[in-house]
């Protein structure tokens, strides 16, 4: 009989005056709207990381995210500089150092009237990342840039993958999951 006296004399301190409860049920549902909101975002896909494919590849949100590369022909060059005129007719002068001292992302030569998908930094100062068009499509023939990605399609699959390097070669790529693939003169890739 104690016990229960001890756990009733608990549970009327732990209870609180009645504004103390209108603020928790505030709170309890400003949580639960949250978590609702949270749940009904999850799409419930899933990636089989013993396959090595990104099974999201083909997802929604790749075909939804807005490419937010610049196309165009080199002009000139210097040994920090970097011109393009875009396919707009707008000539882009970039440095090839950002503010913060790191250098961009080349893939390919550094060749004057060549094809170039470029990002830039720095407010469209700096070239953030630069792939030679005219170099992949010696390799690649079936393809799409995303971003600074490339999308290849093959029999049933889509992949996206990221650029590691780029020469006269061939050209590598490198999926999520740090798998590497080389590509060269337009054959199908091989792995690292």
């Amino acid at each position: 009989m104690e016990r229960k006296i001890a756990v009733c004399h608990y549970l009327l301190i732990l209870a609180p005056s009645f504004n103390d409860l209108s603020m928790k049920k505030t709170q309890i549902l400003t949580v639960l709207a949250l978590s609702a909101t949270l749940l009904a975002a999850c799409t419930g896909k899933t990636t089989d990381p013993a396959s090595g494919v990104d099974s999201t590849a083909t997802d929604a949100s790749l075909v939804t995210e807005k490419d937010t590369m610049t196309y165009g022909t080199s002009c000139e060059f210097g040994m920090s500089t970097f011109t393009l005129v875009t396919d707009a007719g707008d000539t882009l002068y970039l440095t090839r150092d950002a503010a913060d001292g790191s250098m961009a992302q080349i893939y390919g030569d550094i060749d004057e009237d060549q094809r170039y998908a470029i990002t830039t930094r720095d407010g469209g100062d700096a070239l953030g990342t630069a792939i030679n068009l005219t170099q992949l499509d010696k390799f690649v023939k079936d393809y799409k840039l995303l971003n600074g990605r490339i999308i290849l399609a093959t029999d049933s699959t889509t992949d996206t993958l990221n650029f590691v390097q780029m020469d006269n070669e061939g050209v590598t790529f490198a999926r999520e999951n740090g798998e590497t693939f080389r590509m060269t003169q337009t054959e199908e890739p091989q792995k690292d």
